[in-house]
């Protein structure tokens, strides 16, 4: 029931005396059984900083992790600014320096908002009170807690100065997140939101922080017209009692509020959190002070990534409305000679949803799995299968058992085309002959072979595991790729830079093995460069790739999800977008994916060329009809013609009569040319 109370000034103020009163005997009563019971509300020790790790890109600080779990750094009394702290009184309790502990007055008014609306809805609190809230008890809105806050809050003033109360606030008090991590204190608060140390904060940022501090994650990330309200009471309020002086208080109230540092102060927030949890693995944590760790980041390719990933993003907002706000993507890029990782985008915007899509997200990879079908293949051809990149595959109807139902997959053009090779059914990435190839080596043997070049999830093995039903996360798949580009070794992917004279000892990351043979790899490589040449990847030459990238779209059942991974022998660059429901996307991954993957890989290139995919020892090359998969020689020719990779043994042989029926025909024309 909601109590209705008017009171006149003379009732006003005995409410005041008599909340005043209650209080203080209440938090005498409590104070002196504490006292008597253990004196042990002490604050915590001056200049006792927690544990911050700093990271690095060369020269760049990419961002700060906090071991503890919470950003703060002490700073004396003596060195934070006067005008800070005129800022923080006029903000948070006025009579600081005057009242015992507990503000008669601002407990009364409280008091008097609390009774009318039957609950407690307004705290009174002083600076001291928030300090045995923030020390020592919790924050529920309870007339017990309040009472509790009291005693302790008379209690400490009792034991300490009121300089040191007031730092303990100043360095203690909550002020927003920094992604998962609270913040405590102005120091952190300064470096957090603004980038700058404490001392170099001016009176107008000052009165922005201590205006935030009753609602901090509204007001220093949220409701901007709000905090400069906000922020010019306080300002206002501070050249009235004449703590600024009139000409700056003007100078200060027409300054805009300032813009946060993006993302949290971050440059590439989702790639701090996933270092972050690496580095607990990997280092010893820190007791306390500051450390400083190098780390595989590139911040220009990681700007490029996030331009890429924003624009890529609008655009298919642009062309599908009905998806405003709700698209997702995520993107990376890994050095597959060392597994370090030089860009991570997690998703859209780090402060809307700090979970990362990169590292976290387990979707359905549709066709991009295809390449890992024949990758097993070709690692079951060296027992014998005799399967290379001219074979050919049936491409006609197909009806597998699965339970009590037959499953009939179908090409995404509805299309069967008959007898078509390897290539052609990768490179236009046919579902019907990679069924097939799975059924001939075994699911569990692509699974198998799939684990071993980076995917970690669950694989399913099934024959639809040809067609991407499993699901693995964007980190997995472009690790996966990175193997191939690697030449079949797989390295781990890692955040860390290796060789960091300065950081801190790190342990080792699992040791890197051969997972495929470097023929497998190179020959799987060689028909994904065919895919960016006249396959789903054909739209790389708008970027200028086509002729230097292999890589391979994959689009899910239901257009869902959407991903592009490409690689120079260099870099690997994979990209995933889609809705976080699983709400159709609408797009493929060549329309929807490939335009993102385009700007990362080419600020990538232009910035230094890619080396070229040589093939390995083992490895020949010959010419083959690009339709039939016969080899073509002097003797037997093709309008259709393709260098294909070969492992050594395999070459397909000529697929005419040399001597009679096509060779000879051919010589006379030749002659009969000449002579014309």
């Amino acid at each position: 029931m909601l109590v209705t109370i008017r009171m006149s000034r003379l009732q006003l103020r005995a409410s005041v005396r008599a909340a005043a009163i209650l209080l203080v005997v209440t938090g005498l009563s409590v104070a002196a059984a504490a006292t008597a019971a253990s004196w042990h509300y002490s604050l915590p020790e001056p200049g006792v900083s927690e544990p911050e790790v700093r990271l690095y890109a060369g020269a760049e600080m990419v961002g700060v992790i906090y071991p503890s779990r919470k950003a703060q750094t002490w700073m004396s009394l003596e060195k934070i600014p006067r005008e800070v702290i005129d800022a923080v009184l006029t903000a948070e309790d006025r009579r600081f320096w005057t009242h015992p502990g507990i503000d008669p007055v601002a407990v009364a008014r409280a008091f008097h908002v609390n009774l009318k609306q039957n609950e407690v809805r307004q705290g009174g609190s002083t600076i001291t009170q928030q300090v045995a809230r923030t020390v020592f008890l919790d924050t529920r809105r309870t007339w017990t807690r309040k009472l509790s806050e009291s005693a302790i809050a008379l209690m400490l003033e009792a034991r300490y100065s009121k300089k040191r109360i007031l730092e303990t606030y100043l360095n203690t008090v909550y002020l927003g997140q920094a992604g998962d991590v609270p913040v405590h204190g102005l120091p952190a608060a300064a470096q957090h939101f603004l980038g700058k140390d404490l001392g170099a904060v001016e009176v107008q940022e000052a009165a922005w922080l201590a205006g935030a501090i009753r609602a901090p994650n509204r007001l220093l990330s949220g409701s901007r017209p709000e905090a400069k309200q906000r922020r010019d009471e306080i300002l206002v309020a501070m050249r009235d009692n004449h703590l600024l002086p009139a000409e700056a208080a003007r100078r200060a109230l027409a300054r805009p509020l300032p813009r946060p540092a993006p993302e949290a102060g971050l440059i590439a927030p989702y790639f701090v959190d996933f270092v972050a949890a690496e580095f607990g693995r990997r280092a010893a944590l820190p007791v306390s002070g500051e450390t400083k760790v190098q780390t595989s980041l590139d911040p220009a390719l990681q700007r490029a990534a996030e331009t890429a990933l924003r624009q890529g993003i609008a655009r298919i907002e642009k062309a599908r409305p009905q998806l405003a706000g709700r698209v997702q993507a995520a993107a990376l890029a890994i050095d597959p000679s060392s597994g370090e990782i030089r860009v991570m985008v997690g998703g859209r915007r780090y402060r809307d949803s700090p979970f990362n899509r990169a590292t976290r997200a387990a979707r359905q990879p549709g066709s991009i799995f295809k390449p890992f079908v024949y990758l097993a293949a070709f690692e079951a051809e060296r027992r014998g299968t005799g399967l290379t990149p001219a074979s050919l595959l049936a491409d006609e109807p197909l009806s597998v058992r699965a339970g009590r139902d037959n499953w009939e997959p179908r090409n995404m053009d509805g299309q069967f085309h008959g007898p078509v090779t390897v290539r052609r059914a990768l490179e236009q990435s046919l579902n019907i002959p990679a069924v097939r190839v799975t059924m001939d080596v075994g699911a569990r043997w692509v699974a198998e072979v799939a684990h071993a070049v980076g995917i970690e999830h669950p694989l399913t093995p099934v024959p639809s595991l040809a067609l991407g039903t499993s699901e693995v996360t964007l980190l997995e798949i472009s690790s996966a790729f990175a193997t191939l580009a690697n030449g079949g070794i797989r390295m781990i992917p890692t955040g860390l830079a290796a060789g960091d004279p300065a950081g801190p000892p790190l342990g080792p990351l699992p040791a890197s093995y051969r997972a495929v043979s470097a023929e497998s790899a190179f020959m799987i490589t060689h028909l994904l460069r065919g895919v960016m040449r006249r396959g789903t990847g054909a739209g790389s030459s708008a970027w200028g790739l086509q002729d230097v990238t292999a890589g391979k779209t994959g689009t899910t059942d239901g257009l869902r999800d959407a991903w592009f991974v490409g690689y120079t022998p260099d870099l690997v660059v994979g990209v995933w977008v889609g809705v976080d429901d699983g709400t159709s996307l609408g797009l493929t991954g060549s329309q929807a994916a490939l335009p993102i993957w385009g700007p990362i890989m080419q600020a990538a290139v232009r910035r230094a060329a890619p080396a070229d995919f040589t093939p390995p020892p083992g490895v020949v090359l010959a010419q083959v009809d690009r339709v039939t998969g016969r080899r073509v020689s002097f003797w037997c020719g093709s309008d259709d013609v393709v260098q294909e990779a070969f492992r050594e043994g395999s070459v397909v042989s000529e697929g005419c009569d040399a001597t009679v029926r096509e060779g000879l025909p051919r010589v006379l024309g030749w002659f009969e040319n000449l002579f014309r």
